[in-house]
């Protein structure tokens, strides 16, 4: 009763091919559930190869998106006939009518049409079509793909067709399934495999269906067995009852509107950051996830990225994304204006978006010794003007430029010197006083103290300072001067010596 096991020799390159190979599945409108089987070691018959490694290697690509509590595994000894009907009943008491489930099974079939299970000796230790069909009719599920990677496998599909259904056979009713020593799979599954990995996604809707992925491993399996003259053909089979397709997997694509260098985090996925350039996410079919844009973007050097709306008009940073696509966030593109300067408060710094205006201005800067005057500005705008506009289309770095004034103060008590005022940093200050001759007095520059030191009465001051200088005089008396104070002392004396005698 057991199907045969074909082995292709190496013509090529040493390909081994016999019964067996996997599927994949996923959807779901509210969760996904799936029990997947791979017997390559029986109890009372011969074993096959590849069988467990095609179930294990289909639990493996969906238990990252399902969930692994939400598969249930059956290798080698794990898979008698027992533990197969309870993890049917497991899927039973797990599944709704909204939900996805797959059933696969990779293993001996027989040219009955029965699969073998892992005690399978006598025939009421296989499972025939119709046990099988009747244990997945209890299902509440309206979303079911059956896949069996068997001999024979297309027996199943009078049993198996029921409506909501999608049934994946490895072969038709009277072929024999290979699995293949360099694919080290079963050829069907092998290509199952791929077309999962892949995201086959034939009409780019986003989603994978187990029709697409049964639409890209039909023509590789045949291929491949047609390949191999002198050995049977093996051609898969569908049965698709489901009004529509049956999703198993979804796809996100998150894009934006100017492409943000890759690396770039500009987007949050269930709190996990998400990079702009990264692969697709794959999700459970009709899963929710929640996304927010993280806004403004910082991209260096002067660059930034902030976000104004999803590609569907929606402005919100948050939102839940159930279904796969594209997402595309657009962003508007922004410059920094950076405005560098050793005094005063210049305005029009800061952030603009690509294309618009910034107005800058400055204004000189007085204090009571020394003022620092606006000259222009220099780096990536150039002009004299203390308030500009400029055209915000890059990253710029003005730089305003300064003159600075020294005051020069001259303090006399006589005389009226010269010199004092404003001077320009670094530049000579000429200063110079004249003595001041009378009738009577006069006064006689004698020095300069203070700030500069000197005797003449014209000098060169450099001005790189405030600076205060103070005139230092000498007075002298004239001849007219001492003759008039004699006469003064002579008179004085002589009222005395009078007043002295009338009182006597």
């Amino acid at each position: 009763m057991r199907c045969r096991l074909i082995v292709f020799a190496a013509i090529l390159t040493a390909l081994l091919i016999q019964p067996c190979l996997p599927a994949y599945a996923e959807e779901s409108a509210s969760e996904c559930w799936a029990v997947i089987i791979g017997v390559s070691h029986y109890e009372m018959i011969e074993g096959v190869v590849y069988c467990d490694d095609d179930a294990r290697e289909l639990s493996q690509q969906l238990s990252p998106v399902w969930g692994q509590d939400h598969i249930k595994l059956l290798l080698d000894r794990e898979a008698t006939k027992a533990d197969i009907r309870a993890a049917v009943n497991w899927l039973v008491d797990k599944d709704s009518a909204n939900d996805t489930v797959l059933f696969y099974f990779s293993g001996h079939g027989s040219s009955e049409g029965y699969i073998a299970p892992y005690d399978a000796y006598y025939d009421e230790t296989w499972i025939s079509p119709s046990e099988l069909g009747g244990w997945l009719e209890r299902l509440d599920s309206q979303k079911a793909v059956v896949i069996l990677e068997t001999c024979r496998a297309g027996m199943f599909e009078t049993n198996l067709s029921d409506g909501g259904r999608v049934v994946l056979m490895s072969s038709r009713s009277d072929e024999d399934a290979w699995e293949a020593g360099l694919l080290e799979n079963s050829v069907f599954t092998y290509f199952m495999l791929q077309a999962l990995d892949k995201f086959a996604d034939a009409n780019h809707d986003y989603e994978l269906s187990a029709e697409e992925i049964f639409q890209y491993a039909e023509p590789e399996t045949v291929s491949l067995t047609t390949w191999f003259p002198g050995f049977s053909i093996q051609h898969p089979v569908l049965s698709d009852s489901y009004s529509g397709e049956i999703s198993l997997l979804v796809q996100f694509i998150f894009s934006t509107e100017p492409d943000l260098p890759s690396g770039t985090v500009a987007l949050s996925v269930d709190n996990q950051p998400y990079s702009a350039g990264s692969s697709p996410l794959i999700w459970e079919p009709g899963s929710a996830h929640e996304l927010k844009v993280l806004s403004p973007v910082d991209a260096g050097g002067g660059t930034r990225y902030v976000f104004f709306s999803w590609d569907d008009g929606d402005t919100s940073l948050s939102r839940t994304a159930s279904n796969g696509g594209v997402y595309e966030a657009k962003f508007n593109t922004e410059y920094q204006l950076t405005i560098e300067s050793a005094y005063g408060e210049p305005e029009g710094g800061g952030w603009y978006q690509e294309g618009s205006t910034a107005t800058i201005s400055v204004a000189s800067v007085e204090e009571a010794e020394v003022r620092r005057i606006f000259t222009g500005w220099s780096g990536d705008f150039v002009g004299t003007e203390t308030t500009a506009s400029i055209t915000m289309n890059s990253p710029k770095t003005v730089t305003a430029d300064w003159r600075t004034d020294y005051l020069l103060t001259i303090e006399s008590a006589y005389g009226e010197p010269e010199g004092g005022g404003w001077y320009q940093e670094g530049s000579t200050a000429t200063i110079s006083v004249a003595p001041v001759a009378g009738i009577i007095i006069r006064h006689i520059f004698t020095c300069w103290s203070g700030d500069f030191v000197g005797t003449e009465a014209t000098a060169s001051i450099t001005m790189d300072s405030p600076k205060t200088i103070k005139v230092i005089w000498r007075t002298d008396y004239t001849q007219l001067y001492i003759l008039i104070a004699g006469i003064i002392v002579l008179v004085s004396v002589v009222t005395v010596i009078v007043r002295a005698r009338r009182r006597m």
